[in-house]
């Protein structure tokens, strides 16, 4: 009880990105994909440049990002992490937070599930014995974002919604628009409940012309508590355990592809 007081008063005095940091200063850092994407393209010099963050929890992935005044449209349905996410975002006037979930259409009166395990596997379906059934949400497919919105391309689209990501791809607008840099995750205990695993996830990046490196982890053991990351792999390859969870990391350019593979060599050196 007084250890989760703590973590919370930690949590309102400072940001995710200055807790990554001291982690990382005392030898408690942990691998983070995100942070391997900012390093990659945090120098490019477009005029508009614009992350999509499709479960932005409390805001850990955009932080960089928005520090370098790029356009965030960040979509967190869950009310309680959005509390977080809005604290920090008061000082990000670009950082747009929207309380809907994404998916491939966009519809009304969806179901959503929270857990009292971990603040991070709030979800479009229960996939835990510790879920359950909250409220219900909007949901809006990026297809009709960028239509009202007038986006006419995105930089980074980050995909961390517990199990729906593919149909989060599914709703892009591929005809006019690919995104420079995808990140989205797998787990198949998660994904084929709903009739999806990796392979299939992956192929349909392939077949919008990406390459693929592919961050595994080790199996999780316990919701809310700290993962172990287990290596990098090109794709196509296999997973090295079937339970793994890990996240694809999908470049459209050759250039950006071949400096990404070099960040994360030197992120794989720090954490192997």
């Amino acid at each position: 009880m007084l250890k989760e007081i703590i973590k919370k008063g930690v949590k309102r005095v400072t940001t995710p990105m200055i807790r990554s940091q001291v982690k990382a200063m005392i030898g408690m850092g942990a691998m983070s994909e995100t942070d391997i994407v900012f390093q990659t393209i945090k120098n490019n010099e477009q005029t508009q440049k614009i992350m999509v963050d499709v479960g932005a929890h409390h805001g850990s992935s955009l932080e960089p990002f928005a520090r370098k005044s790029w356009t965030v449209y960040a979509f967190e349905p869950d009310p309680e992490n959005r509390k977080y996410l809005q604290r920090l975002c008061e000082r990000f006037p670009k950082v747009i937070i929207d309380g809907r979930a994404v998916s491939n259409k966009s519809e009304k009166n969806q179901d959503f599930y929270r857990s009292d395990v971990s603040s991070g596997i709030s979800s479009l379906h229960a996939f835990h014995p510790s879920h359950e059934k909250a409220f219900q949400v909007e949901t809006i497919s990026l297809r009709d974002l960028c239509r009202h919105k007038g986006i006419s391309s995105i930089d980074f689209l980050k995909i961390d919604t517990e199990g729906h990501d593919i149909f989060v791809l599914e709703g892009v607008p591929w005809e006019s628009i690919s995104p420079e840099i995808i990140l989205c995750e797998f787990e198949d205990n998660k994904t084929l409940k709903l009739g999806y695993n990796f392979f299939d996830m992956a192929e349909f990046l392939l077949e919008k012309g990406y390459t693929l490196l592919i961050s595994e982890w080790y199996p999780i053991t316990e919701y809310g508590s700290k993962h172990r990351w287990r290596r990098f792999s090109p794709y196509p390859c296999e997973l090295i355990d079937k339970d793994a969870w890990g996240n694809i990391i999908a470049v459209k350019n050759k250039n950006t592809y071949a400096h990404l593979s070099s960040v994360a060599g030197t992120f794989a050196k720090r954490f192997s």
